[in-house]
């Protein structure tokens, strides 16, 4: 039995060394051989101009007054903006206190750009925070064409809403343009 015992243990050393010299053939793993396939693969990245914008100018609706009722006051989204009552408003004499909102963005040469001007109503406060104005914000179009140095302009206008009895006085507030890669 002691002998048996060896020849079995020298039967398992043999077939082991067999599997580490003879990569082909594995009874321990079960496979025969391996294959190898090499696929390509195409890696790409496009670098580009990170987008930049900047404030040129405030939006300014200038003068105004209310009337009995509701009125509205427009201003255009341009170079030379046009200002505009409807309702009971009243247009007052605003020398060099009419602007449109003007923003300049740079970026990549003629890339195409996306515009996002928030479209709900926004709130303008009086500067006893009290009282209030609605605005409503407009631009010329959604995408933008950038020149060849990769510069472009564009504007922001839009419409307030006035009340009889509105409070008298400089009514100021916020909004956020947002610019993207088309």
């Amino acid at each position: 039995m002691y002998l048996w015992g060896i020849m079995k243990a020298r039967t398992f050393s043999v077939i082991l060394l067999a599997c580490l010299f003879c990569p082909g053939f594995s009874p321990v793993y079960g496979q025969s051989l391996t294959k190898i396939v090499s696929i390509p693969s195409v890696l790409e990245i496009e670098v580009i101009i990170p987008l930049s914008i900047a404030k040129e100018s405030n939006l300014s609706f200038g003068y105004a007054s209310p009337g009995q009722g509701t009125g509205w006051v427009t201003l255009t989204a341009a170079e030379n903006p046009q200002r505009t009552a409807s309702g009971v408003a009243t247009l007052l004499p605003s020398p060099g206190a009419v602007y449109a909102g003007k923003f300049r963005v740079t970026g990549g040469p003629n890339a195409s750009v996306n515009v996002t001007v928030p479209t709900w109503t926004h709130t303008l406060f009086h500067s006893n925070v009290t009282a209030n104005l609605n605005l409503e914000l407009t631009t010329p179009s959604a995408t933008l064409q950038l020149s060849s140095t990769g510069e472009a302009v564009f504007y922001v206008g839009g419409t307030v809403t006035m009340w009889w009895g509105q409070m008298l006085g400089q009514y100021t507030g916020t909004f956020t343009v947002t610019v993207s890669y088309d």
